[in-house]
């Protein structure tokens, strides 16, 4: 009954023995495929935070120099303006201020010709222009000349002036779309910064409570394996009585069959004698 008793125990721990082997084999390969998730160096978790957080940063950081650009550039903007502003002022106001004058020369020469031709039309003389006609018509042309100098800088500065309100308009609506995508990309970035930390801390969790299952099924595989070398000795020590006691009960049978030889031997010796005897 021990004996089989320590069969029995054996197949059954053998069994178990086996099925601890295999778990702590599939948690081994559950482990390994954990650290490649969460360390691997170029597609792990960690790795991937690292690269989002530094992706984060830079566009932070781009936002920040696109934005302190865009201030300067507007306040350019804004210095080119007044100037230019400035100069279209003083421009027009010269340009008004000879008009002025060369329109009121231009009176003065007419009322001047007017006067010196009726004078020789009463002294019956040809009405020739007057000795100064020639000196105020070249200052009026001159004066033609300097106004349409000044009109083409002032009508070039107002189109200085445009093309610049055009341009910044122009910047800043690209520096708006730029923040716009920018924003966007921050969003993101943080969303999946926001994720990745999540899944990290799920899977390190999980990684511990392999470890944990691991060393468990380790500790119990031990205890099996004890268990099954404490039996076997028991196996073995069982084995060795039961043999022994084979051999005691053999060398008994062998024995009694001697012994029953011998007997019948005698009686059939007896009875030939007695057989003998009567005849």
């Amino acid at each position: 009954d021990n004996l089989n008793w320590c069969n029995s125990e054996r197949e059954e721990n053998d069994a178990d023995l086996s099925d601890k082997n295999t778990q702590i084999d599939t948690l081994d390969g559950e482990i390994e495929t954990l650290k490649t998730t969460i360390d691997d160096p170029e597609t792990g978790l960690k790795a991937q935070i690292k690269s989002t957080e530094e992706s984060l940063i830079t566009c932070v950081q781009t936002q920040k120099t696109e934005t302190k650009d865009r201030v300067e550039a507007n306040l350019m903007y804004q210095g080119d303006i007044k100037n230019l502003v400035a100069a279209e002022a003083i421009l027009e106001k010269a340009v008004k201020a000879l008009k002025k004058y060369y329109d009121k020369l231009a009176e003065q020469m007419a009322a001047e010709a007017a006067f010196m031709q009726a004078g020789r039309k009463r002294m019956h003389e040809d009405p020739a222009p007057p000795e100064t006609y020639g000196s105020f018509q070249g200052q009026s042309e001159q004066g033609n000349s300097a106004i349409g100098m000044l009109e083409f800088i002032l009508t070039s500065t107002q189109k200085e002036e445009t093309e610049a309100h055009t341009d910044e308009e122009n910047a800043q609506h690209a520096y708006e779309d730029s923040m716009t995508t920018l924003k966007d990309e921050e969003s993101g970035l943080e969303e999946s910064l926001a994720e990745l930390q999540k899944t990290l801390a799920e899977k390190e969790e999980e990684l511990l409570m392999k470890e944990e299952e691991h060393k468990k099924t380790t500790k119990d595989r031990d205890a099996v394996e004890a268990y099954l070398e404490k039996i076997g000795r028991a196996h073995a020590e069982l084995q060795s009585h039961s043999d022994l006691v084979c051999r005691l009960l053999l060398e008994k049978k062998k024995k009694t069959t001697n012994t029953t030889k011998k007997k019948k031997n005698t009686t059939q010796k007896k009875n030939k004698n007695i057989n003998y005897i009567h005849t």
